[in-house]
């Protein structure tokens, strides 16, 4: 087998916030990691850049790399009606993806990783010795061997498959689509909600710096001229100006794939379809899945055993942190998606009124990075619930579903 490499611990493939999370904590402990990038450039991936006060803190960016503390963000329904919502410390950062992501990746090259760019992976195989992956075409290709594999690859990966584990195309999926604008007077996020705007789902604009704003929709549904009127629509009024960057389009998985587990072999972030189903956010899931595989990975060292029985652990880890959240963020989703713009307007009304906002987002439980506890309360709730359960039954086996799921 050509430019066959020496045998490492570990092959991660993909180096993007999940992949270079395990490589850092992988190389930490001791163990020889390799990432394999098709990028030269780390980081570079279609991403508003939003994480939460918890992620902040358990995985800090460099303050060079904040752009703009949250603590406000303002909600513009179908009708045109503004709602704002403050809180009294920041809820979340945007920040420079780019330079995030790639310092994590400096971390774990400083711990003894070794980053490998410029190399598309096309072939994984794997035996009872270990896993080889391929990089480049059959005449110049190169040939890698380790005990296990990280896939870390991104949304709807061919390479899942390869390792056992398909089935990622038919995982539910949203599409993306961002550009950069001027936006001189933008002093915080703003979201926007309606038909017009995003068929079941949200548009935004996010402060990218002093003179510039990340303007961006996302659906389920096609999105057929849906960003051209957004923009121009916020251009007529005098929110944003020319275009500084052209859009781009990016899938977003809404349900993790079916196993994200085979023998020697683990799928973190969005490779396993891990990203919040509610706003379709994957930067704070993908570190803690990254972090969930190296653990999973050590202990498997430590035991002799990387077969699929023993990795489940995997699994059972983020389904034990993270399954709750996306469970009851995919009902509130479907609910949402079966909305039109006068029922979402009634639920604004009554979700985003100050006395329902003092009961709700002064509770301890609001958080920007996790949904499930105030979405569970707010369809129990007797006002919101009342008014989610008259839009008919559409709705109704969600509700349902979402009264029972467990909080624990």
């Amino acid at each position: 087998m050509e430019g066959l490499s020496s045998l490492l611990d570990v092959l991660v493939v993909g180096g993007g916030p999940s992949g270079n999370n395990a490589a850092l904590k992988l190389s930490k402990l001791g163990y020889s990691v390799t990432v394999l990038d098709w990028r030269q450039g780390l980081g570079d991936k279609l991403c508003t850049g939003i994480i939460g006060r918890e992620c902040a803190d358990l995985y800090p960016p460099d303050e060079r790399d904040v752009i703009h503390r949250a603590r406000s963000a303002t909600v513009v329904a179908p009708s045109g009606k503004v709602y704002t919502v403050v809180k009294d410390e920041p809820q979340a950062y945007v920040i420079d993806r780019v330079s995030y992501v790639k310092s994590i990746a400096d971390r774990a090259a400083r711990a003894g990783a070794r980053y490998e760019l410029g190399g598309r992976v096309t072939e994984i195989r794997r035996d009872s010795a270990g896993v080889k992956v391929r990089t480049g075409g059959r005449d110049v290709g190169k040939w890698w061997q380790a005990k296990a594999t990280v896939i870390a690859s991104g949304f709807s990966s061919p390479l899942l498959s390869m390792v056992g584990l398909g089935g990622a195309s038919r995982t539910p999926f949203m599409l993306g689509c961002q550009a950069v604008v001027e936006a001189r007077e933008l002093s915080g996020t703003e979201v926007y909600l309606g038909q017009r705007i995003a068929p079941g789902a949200f548009g935004w604009l996010v402060p990218f710096s002093h003179s510039k704003a990340l303007i961006g929709i996302v659906s389920r549904q096609k999105l057929n001229g849906h960003m051209r009127g957004f923009v121009s629509a916020l251009q007529d009024i005098g929110k944003v100006g020319s275009v500084v960057k052209e859009e781009q389009r990016w899938g977003i998985p809404l349900k993790p794939i079916q196993r994200t587990y085979a023998d020697r072999a683990l799928a973190v972030g969005d490779a396993a379809g891990l990203v919040k189903p509610t706003t379709g956010g994957g930067i704070y899931y993908s570190l803690l899945s990254g972090e969930m595989a190296a653990q999973s990975l050590h202990e498997g060292f430590r035991t002799g055993d990387l077969s699929a029985r023993s990795l489940s652990s995997y699994e059972t880890r983020w389904k034990s942190v993270l399954g709750r959240e996306m469970r009851l963020g995919y009902c509130a989703r479907m609910v949402y998606e079966s909305l039109g713009d006068s029922q979402i307007e009634r639920l604004l009304n009554t979700l985003l009124g100050v006395e329902m906002q003092k009961e709700f987002l002064s509770a301890a439980e609001f958080s920007f990075d996790w949904h499930g506890t105030i979405i569970q309360k707010a369809a129990c709730h007797p006002q919101v619930g009342k008014v989610i359960a008259s839009f008919g039954p559409l709705v109704a086996p969600f509700l349902v579903r979402m009264a029972g799921i467990r909080l624990s």
